[in-house]
């Protein structure tokens, strides 16, 4: 297995075009093959034409597709207006778009230990009005399955008594992984079972890792505030099915805290309270979205 986790060093390229230029930075494990294959450019990654569609909504679009029998995700932003330059300090990757922003997550995860799915490339093309088109490139994270499939498609993986150690056991690996995520310096404000990704579930260890860095808090005065968010997000996410308890979910906090074999203090009880509370709100709040789409359905329909 291809390791999740580790650095990612990095080849730029610029190039210029008629009222704009372009940036292309590439995973440098990468270079070689993309080049023989003639990657040089933003275009030649942009334009990249056929794929299954996985997702589209008005500013960008996520499409699967096969490069040198190899699957890959790719994430195309529409223009937008040009975000200030920036310089990541936990990555040192100079980006001005949402796709430079999420490579440079990548970036940073991977320097800290924390599994990712593979960041390829990303590429910036800034036009001459201030507006900026950007793309981001990952690898398909084959072996590893988002623990929403599991739950939606393969529940029997998961359910029943006799499986109860082995969802403690996921339990114990996403906590583990949250916690450290936090004590790096991150927080990934979509950390939900379709973002996590599972591999040897069937092992007391199962790996974890996260793809979607989109949206990262680095926030530290904030950091009060990041169990309580991401746990809460996650302990919605595994409501489906009725798979997870309550009692795991607990459990989850629990190892989350590093009081697997100790009581939870006074603050974490706080702090658990807290969650449970920020769950039911998540809980409400995605309820009332679907009736307004449903809503919305049923006035075009009549």
């Amino acid at each position: 297995m291809k390791d999740f986790s580790a650095p990612v060093n990095i080849h730029e390229k610029e190039g210029f075009e008629e009222n704009c230029n372009w940036k292309v930075v590439i995973n440098s494990q990468y270079q070689e093959s993309f080049a023989r294959a003639g990657f040089d450019s933003f275009k030649r990654f942009f334009d990249l034409q056929g794929g299954t569609l996985i997702k589209k909504i008005k500013d960008r679009s996520v499409v699967r597709l096969e490069i040198s029998d190899t699957s890959f995700f790719l994430k195309r932003h529409a223009r937008e207006k040009k975000q200030i330059q920036v310089q990541s300090q936990s990555s040192l990757i100079s980006y001005c778009s949402e796709g430079g922003k999420e490579f440079a997550n990548f970036f940073a995860f991977r320097k800290n230990g924390l599994a990712t799915a593979i960041p390829v490339a990303m590429g910036e093309k800034i036009f001459s009005d201030g507006t900026v088109e950007s793309f981001l490139l990952t690898e398909d994270f084959s072996p590893y399955v988002q623990l929403e499939y599991i739950i939606r498609n393969e529940p029997s993986q998961l359910e029943g008594q006799e499986k109860s150690k082995k969802r403690k056991d996921i339990m114990r690996a996403v906590a583990s992984y949250a916690r450290m995520m936090h004590e790096k310096g991150f927080n990934h404000q979509d950390f939900n079972a379709t973002h996590v990704l599972l591999a040897d579930v069937e092992s007391e260890l199962p790996k974890v890792a996260l793809f979607d860095l989109q949206r990262v808090d680095q926030n530290r005065l904030q950091k009060f505030r990041w169990p309580i968010k991401a746990l809460a997000e996650f302990n919605y996410s595994t409501l489906e099915n009725g798979i997870f308890s309550d009692e795991e979910r607990l459990f989850l906090f629990q190892i989350y805290k590093n009081r697997e074999n100790s009581p939870l203090s006074l603050w974490d009880r706080f702090q658990w309270v807290w969650t449970q509370a920020k769950t039911k709100r998540i809980a409400r709040h995605t309820a009332k979205r679907h009736a307004r789409k449903r809503s919305s359905k049923g006035s075009i329909s009549s």
